[in-house]
C-alpha cells in the first residue's frame, strides 16, 4: 500500500514538473496560439496553456497530502525542513548568479547584488514558487491544527466557497464589474494544501465506488473543454489577460486530476520503480530546467521542420525535463546533494 502510495504521488509530480517546463516555453508553446491562425498548433497551445496552470496547485496539494497530517515540533520543522529549504534557496541562487556573471562579465561579481536576488527571489522569474513554498513551509504548524480539526463538511464548504469565487470571477470578466468579496482562505497557500490533506492525506472513503479513474478522467477532459473553448471565446472577443482567465478553473482541473492519480492501480513493479526514481529528481529539475532548456531549444528549428511547431514544443519540454532528470540523477549521488535536494 505504503508502495502503490508512493508510485502515485510520483506519478503526479512527473506531470506537475512537465506542466512547469511547459509554462516556462513563452511563445515556443506556452503562447504559441497567439502566433498561429489554427489548426492543431493553435488549439494545442491553448489547451495545454490552460492545463499546464495546475502544476503548481498539484505541488501544495500534495504536500498537504504529505504533511499536514505529521507531528512535528517548532523546532523539527525548522532543522529538518525550512533551514533546508533555505539552504537550497540561497545555493541556487548563487549559482543563477554566477550564471549571470559568466554571461555577461561586465558586470562583475557584487556580494550585495547576490544577497538581494536572495532576499527578493528574483533572480530568474521561476523561483517566485521557491519562495511561495518556503510562505507554505512557515504556516505548516497552523495549517496543521486546522487540518486536524476539520471535518468533511469543513472541507466540502471550503470547495463551495472555491465555486462560488469561480462563479464571481466569471461575471467579473464578461461584465467588467468585480465583486468587493474576498476570500483569505481561499490563497493557494491554504486552500490547496488544505484540500490536498483532504483528497491524499486520507484514507480512500469507500463509500464512493462510482468515483472511477475513468469517470474522473472524463470530468477533467470535460471541465478542459469548457475552459478552452471559453478562453478561445474570450480570445475572438478582444478579451486581455488570458491567464488570469484560465486560473479561474485550475482548482477544478488541479483536484479532478490528483482525484484520478489516487484512484489509479499502478500495480507493474518496474513502472512503479521508474516513476518513484523520476519523481526524487522533480524538485531537481525545476532548479536547473530553465538552463537545460536553452540548451534544447537549439534542437527546436529542427524539430519544428520535422513535426510541426506544437509536436515540437512538446517534444522540446519533454526533452528539457528528461535532460535536467539525467543531470539531477547523476547529481543525486553526490551524498550532500542527494540530502540538499531530496
Amino acid at each position: 500500500m505504503k508502495e502503490e502510495k508512493q508510485a502515485y504521488m510520483e506519478l503526479l509530480r512527473g506531470i506537475a514538473i512537465f506542466f512547469v517546463v511547459f509554462n516556462h516555453t513563452r511563445n515556443l508553446g506556452y503562447t504559441l496560439y497567439l502566433e498561429v491562425s489554427g489548426g492543431l498548433a493553435y488549439w494545442g497551445s491553448l489547451t495545454l496553456s490552460i492545463l499546464c496552470k495546475i502544476a503548481v496547485p498539484i505541488f501544495f496539494m500534495i504536500s498537504g497530502g504529505l504533511l499536514l497530517g505529521r507531528q512535528e515540533s517548532l523546532k523539527e520543522l525548522f532543522r529538518k525542513r525550512i533551514l533546508r529549504y533555505l539552504a537550497v534557496t540561497i545555493l541556487f541562487t548563487l549559482l543563477q548568479y554566477l550564471r549571470i556573471v559568466r554571461i555577461h562579465p561586465e558586470r562583475g561579481f557584487h556580494p550585495g547584488q547576490w544577497l538581494r536576488f536572495c532576499f527578493t527571489g528574483d533572480i530568474i522569474e521561476p523561483y517566485w514558487f521557491l519562495y511561495a513554498y518556503l510562505s507554505f513551509l512557515l504556516l505548516l504548524p497552523f495549517l496543521r491544527r486546522l487540518a486536524a480539526v476539520m471535518e468533511k463538511n469543513g472541507y466540502l464548504y471550503l470547495l463551495g466557497l472555491k465555486a462560488f469565487s469561480t462563479v464571481l470571477g466569471l461575471f467579473s470578466f464578461y461584465t467588467g464589474i468585480a465583486s468587493g468579496l474576498s476570500f483569505p482562505f481561499l490563497s493557494d497557500l491554504i486552500f490547496y494544501p488544505l484540500i490536498g490533506y483532504a483528497f491524499l492525506g486520507k484514507p480512500l472513503p469507500s463509500a464512493s465506488p462510482r468515483l472511477r479513474p475513468a469517470m474522473l478522467m472524463t470530468g477533467l477532459l470535460a471541465c478542459l473543454f469548457a475552459a478552452v473553448m471559453q478562453a478561445h471565446f474570450y480570445l475572438k472577443t478582444g478579451g486581455l489577460g488570458l491567464e488570469g482567465f484560465c486560473s479561474l478553473y485550475v482548482w477544478i482541473l488541479a483536484s479532478l486530476a490528483v482525484l484520478w492519480a489516487r484512484r489509479i492501480e499502478i500495480r507493474n513493479a518496474r513502472v512503479r520503480q521508474i516513476l518513484c526514481a523520476m519523481g526524487s529528481c522533480v524538485f531537481g529539475v525545476y532548479l536547473i530546467e530553465d538552463m537545460a532548456r536553452n540548451q534544447v531549444e537549439r534542437l527546436l528549428p529542427v524539430l519544428t521542420r520535422f513535426c510541426g511547431p506544437f509536436a515540437a514544443a512538446i517534444l522540446f519540454t519533454a526533452l528539457s525535463v528528461l535532460l535536467s532528470m539525467a543531470v539531477i540523477g547523476i547529481a543525486r549521488k553526490i551524498p550532500f546533494v542527494r540530502k540538499l535536494i531530496g
